[in-house]
């Protein structure tokens, strides 16, 4: 198998936690990067994630709906209505 070497920038505390758990397994940090990428490359590619993501996007798309429920008939976009809300909570900040 080819391997490929490449820098990546992470914050300390991730650093402190691969460490860590490179430690107590017993491995190095490369080999813990590997085998959570692997897992996490496994995970997203099965369909058990698939389902959990659509139905993320259907919580999503029900918040919209009832979103334009409560403020009736209106020519903007689903995208335009999530900016002013993020700008008006902008402002309260």
């Amino acid at each position: 198998m080819a391997v490929e070497k490449f820098s990546i920038s992470l914050p300390e505390e991730v650093v402190a936690g691969i460490d860590q758990l490179a430690d107590a397994d017993g491995v190095t940090r490369s080999a813990l990067i590997r085998e959570a990428t692997a897992e996490y490359i496994a995970r997203r590619a099965s369909a058990e994630y698939a389902e959990k993501r659509a139905q993320r996007l259907d919580a999503v798309i029900d918040g919209f709906e009832a979103i334009a429920a409560d403020w009736g008939p209106d020519e903007r976009t689903a995208a335009d209505l999530v900016r002013e809300i993020r700008e008006e909570s902008l402002g309260d900040a």
